[in-house]
């Protein structure tokens, strides 16, 4: 009869979505989780909408700027999503799925759109950002890379055009000192005139011009945070902060026809990208 009394079922583990407040994108976010799986429970909370949160919980942060109405460090179970890298660095958090795309990555689609044996162009705006871009990459990725450091020249038309010689392409890295609404249609100009095409550095700026760009969407996002949730659940451990390993291949085709180059098969590109 004792067994009678036992729960037909173990209660679901608990995930939170915090956010400072709701949007279309933390409301996708939440639907994307749902369509993963529904081993989990799931909840919403906001500024205005706050809900009960206990330790035992996963507690998602959802984007760079973290909810004031929710003390993290009471919670051990907690991730940060949609943020940077370098944000990353201060968020304090057991683990965090950044939102660029890492250069490596961007590296190998580069590399398969545009063939070659010239380097592909990369700008750096000091000593520091060129040290920091390289921590990220293998030594023969480093070697693919001619790489000029804005510092060292008048403006950044001076060293845009060093950058662009001699090369096949301009890989654009995350960084809004460079790349921004002052420097954008600048340096399209600039690259385009030569006939060279800008990759990355992320999905904003393929209305801008950029011709390609790999993108990790919400649904990606919400399928790495269900992979992280039950690596720990299941081992006991994190996955260290990292890139999400989930993305698509996005086209500029209106600068593939301009420039007569041609756009490659996705599953082909990240099987070729898989294998390097």
């Amino acid at each position: 009869m004792a067994l009678l009394s036992l729960p037909l079922f173990a209660a679901q583990d608990n995930i939170v979505l915090v956010a400072e407040r709701n949007s279309p994108a933390l409301t996708k976010l939440l639907t994307h989780l749902n369509n993963v799986t529904s081993d989990f429970s799931y909840q919403v909370s906001t500024t205005d909408k706050p809900v009960s949160i206990t330790s035992d919980d996963y507690v998602i942060a959802v984007g760079a700027k973290q909810a004031l109405h929710v003390d993290f460090s009471k919670y051990p179970k907690r991730i940060a999503v949609m943020l940077t890298a370098k944000q990353a660095e201060v968020s304090d958090m057991a683990s965090a799925i950044f939102i660029e795309p890492p250069l490596g990555r961007q590296l190998k689609l580069a590399n398969l759109l545009v063939p070659g044996n010239k380097k592909l162009g990369l700008l750096v705006n000091n000593e520091q950002d060129k040290i920091n871009v390289f921590s990220t990459l293998t030594d023969t990725e480093k070697m693919m890379l001619k790489v000029v450091n804005i510092e060292e020249y008048d403006n950044i038309n001076q060293a845009l055009f060093h950058v662009l010689k001699d090369t096949r392409l301009l890989l654009g890295h995350y960084n809004n000192e460079i790349y921004n609404a002052k420097n954008i249609k600048n340096i399209l100009i600039t690259s385009y005139r030569q006939r060279k095409v800008l990759i990355g550095p992320s999905r904003a700026y393929l209305k801008a011009g950029s011709f390609s760009t790999t993108f990790s969407d919400l649904s990606h996002i919400a399928l790495r945070i269900i992979e992280v949730v039950k690596h720990h659940k299941n081992s006991g451990q994190w996955l260290k902060a990292d890139y999400n390993p989930h993305y698509r291949i996005l086209f500029n085709s209106q600068v593939a026809r301009s420039l007569n180059i041609r756009i490659l098969d996705e599953d082909f590109l990240k099987q070729k990208m898989g294998e390097s």
